[in-house]
């Protein structure tokens, strides 16, 4: 996460600058068209357009006051150091996990603070991971927050004021793998925590895409996709995320739900899948994730 702003969307080294010098707006970094190249009607536009002259100086706070966090220690002396590749309560990792991409959440990191953080951050490696968090969760009365991207924009990832238990995010981004993909059935699957870019970059070897590319394709994760019921700007080809999910393994506090079997569809009684997409994380967490493929045109 160290190449995501802190306290807007997108990538540290990405962004716009007005240059004194030219009298023009500088388009930053190097990971987008016309990067490190200035855009000299834009300043013009802009203020025309919003009203908002481009020179002004922004007093976006540089820090953010927080509070230290609360820890349940019994939770954490029994998951031990091995159900995880990493855990933290680093300031800016519990300030990262607290919020989604929504104007609230924006302004507040700019300008105020954000008002309830979660206390630790905790990595998991596998689903066996997740299901031994989630059972001492349940077991020591600690709240869970599974994180993709950060994206979220329906304040999904704020955490409620007036909660007292200790809040832990679990971040999924190192569950970032494509396990198997069959061509012959048009089929992939995939760890939840995999980006949306990076998905479409490792199915690509296989001559293979999924076609789906919500807007925040770059941060958002499969697992986020399928939590959110997600919709992306080819789904008149490629369909929804509803339309090209087959499969999810979900971690929950009664056990795992997966399908045993990877049937076409079924005609008997509600359907798993659709009971978890939309539920924004507050079913389980979403491990494993089963999607069509088609070829890459």
């Amino acid at each position: 996460m160290h190449y995501v702003k802190m306290q807007g969307w997108g990538f540290k080294d990405s962004g716009f600058q007005f240059d004194k010098e030219v009298g023009a707006v500088k388009v930053l970094g190097s990971r987008y068209l016309f990067g490190g190249q200035h855009m000299p009607s834009f300043h013009e536009f802009f203020k025309k357009a919003m009203d908002v002259d481009v020179t002004t100086e922004d007093p976006a706070q540089l820090d953010i006051e927080i509070d230290p966090p609360f820890l349940n220690h019994a939770f954490l002396e029994e998951l031990g150091t091995t159900s995880f590749s990493r855990r933290s309560v680093e300031k800016w990792e519990r300030v990262l996990h607290s919020h989604g991409a929504d104007l609230e959440a924006l302004w507040q990191l700019r300008y105020e603070r954000i008002h309830k953080l979660i206390d630790i951050a905790i990595y998991p490696n596998s689903t066996e991971d997740c299901e031994k968090i989630v059972k001492l969760a349940v077991k020591h009365n600690v709240m869970i927050v599974p994180y993709g991207g950060g994206t979220n924009v329906t304040k999904a990832l704020e955490i409620p004021k007036e909660e007292k238990r200790m809040v832990v995010a679990v971040d999924m981004e190192r569950m970032n793998a494509v396990l198997w993909v069959d061509k012959e059935n048009n089929m992939a699957c995939m760890q939840a925590g995999l980006s949306g870019k990076d998905l479409e970059r490792d199915l690509a070897q296989y001559g293979v895409t999924t076609g789906h590319e919500p807007d925040s394709q770059e941060f958002s994760t499969v697992g986020g996709w399928v939590s959110t019921r997600a919709s992306g700007m080819k789904k008149n080809t490629y369909g929804n995320i509803e339309d090209i999910l087959c499969n999810v393994t979900l971690v929950t506090p009664k056990g795992t739900f997966t399908k045993s079997n990877l049937w076409p569809r079924q005609s008997n009684g509600p359907d798993l899948n659709n009971i978890i997409m939309g539920s924004e994380g507050n079913m389980g967490i979403i491990t494993d994730v089963v999607m069509m493929v088609k070829p890459l045109p």
